[in-house]
């Protein structure tokens, strides 16, 4: 139960921090911000940790400190690719809004296609990606920025692990 308590205080603090930062002003580069949050909330207290290995932030023994760390690192990855969705609403999360907004009697077809149009959910995307260096627009459309190639290579990798067929 302890090492449950330290992962969740732990995932707290970066949450908090993440609330109160972006009360103040949304960043920018909101991924690149929320990986330095969370991360730098278990780098500090990983540092703590060794500087005070007998205070009440102290794992009681190594397993315990990597069972935090592993839990802290997975849920602030699934936290950081939800937000992704949240930061830019998702088609899928535009459609369900939308129907929802509708009450009972929900939307036909053609008010979901003229919602999704108004939206434009790809442009919005890819604005994200440009702003995130991961692609650069030019005069005859967009190519892989170097971060985007990185990421490009390991998704890639890994569809192959999986035996995925190559494409979108």
């Amino acid at each position: 139960m302890r090492t449950a308590w330290l992962a969740a205080s732990l995932f707290s603090t970066g949450f908090l921090a993440h609330w109160l930062l972006w009360r103040i002003g949304i960043p920018r580069r909101q991924t690149a911000v929320l990986l330095a949050i969370f991360f730098g909330v278990l780098a500090a207290w990983m540092i703590a940790w060794w500087a005070a290995p007998d205070s009440l932030i102290a794992p009681r023994t190594r397993w315990e400190g990597l069972h935090v760390c592993v839990f802290h690192t997975s849920l602030s990855l699934a936290y950081i690719v939800a937000y992704s969705a949240i930061e830019n609403r998702s088609p899928s999360m535009n459609v369900l809004t939308s129907v929802a907004d509708a009450g009972p009697s929900g939307r036909n077809h053609s008010e979901i296609r003229a919602m999704l149009e108004r939206e434009m959910p790809v442009e919005t995307r890819l604005d994200a990606m440009v702003r995130d260096a991961m692609i650069v627009e030019d005069g005859a459309g967009y190519r892989l920025a170097s971060k985007g190639r990185a990421w490009a290579a390991a998704l890639s990798c890994w569809r192959r692990l999986l035996g995925m067929p190559r494409g979108g």
